[in-house]
């Protein structure tokens, strides 16, 4: 029963979704290709630009897979059928993550190969990609459009800010934090520590679903 409905809800989502966000993604990837053709500079950069429009584009999967369903109030609609609420929150989720899937492997693939030299770089950005795109879900669950357009970026901010302090040049820390990520379990250790948040964000959102009122899900 359970898989019948999260492959009936998620086919809604891409009948719904998937045109839209093949265009975003053409979209981005031309962005991409334009930046690195007109201004092209050394691999920094370049990963730069495709990590930062993969986190950007995470932003525009919860607007369209729930601010808009809240906004039409097609959720309140979607609670009177015979499906669990941690489905419908999950589906959410999963559509999400799979977009994010989608843009990442190709976007590297195409601009930016050194990421997977060695490969759990490539992983553990990825799960921050991952993490932020779930963040938005959840918050766009949680609160209303206002407040889901800046918290994701403020929950994520506030760590990225003490990272890039504690690994500014000449910090007792810096030595001490490359060490961690040169480690051979370094890379394993925060890509697990990224999908441990992913996964309890995953499971508050849908908690939190669960007991909510249809009136607190309509904006």
């Amino acid at each position: 029963m359970w898989t019948r409905h999260w492959r009936t809800l998620i086919g809604k989502d891409l009948r719904l979704h998937g045109p839209a966000a093949a265009m975003a993604m053409a979209g981005a990837l031309a962005v991409i290709w334009t930046g690195t053709t007109l201004a092209p500079q050394g691999v920094g950069p370049r990963v730069g630009l495709v990590f930062n429009v993969n986190i950007v584009l995470t932003l525009l999967w919860s607007e369209w897979l729930v601010t808009r369903e809240r906004s039409k109030r097609t959720i309140g609609w979607l609670r009177t059928l015979p499906v669990d609420d941690r489905v419908l929150a999950g589906t959410k989720f999963a559509t999400a993550a799979g977009f994010a899937v989608l843009l990442w492997v190709v976007s590297t693939a195409m601009f930016a190969p050194e990421l997977w030299q060695p490969a759990a770089t490539g992983v553990v950005l990825f799960c921050v990609v991952l993490l932020c795109g779930g963040l938005s879900v959840a918050v766009r669950l949680r609160f209303s459009w206002r407040v889901g357009q800046i918290l994701p970026l403020c929950v994520l901010g506030v760590p990225l800010l003490l990272f890039l302090v504690l690994a500014e040049d000449g910090t007792a820390r810096r030595d001490d934090l490359i060490a961690l990520w040169n480690a051979p379990w370094g890379r394993a250790a925060v890509a697990g520590l990224l999908l441990f948040l992913y996964g309890a964000t995953v499971a508050m959102a849908a908690s939190w679903l669960a007991r909510a009122d249809t009136v607190d899900l309509i904006d």
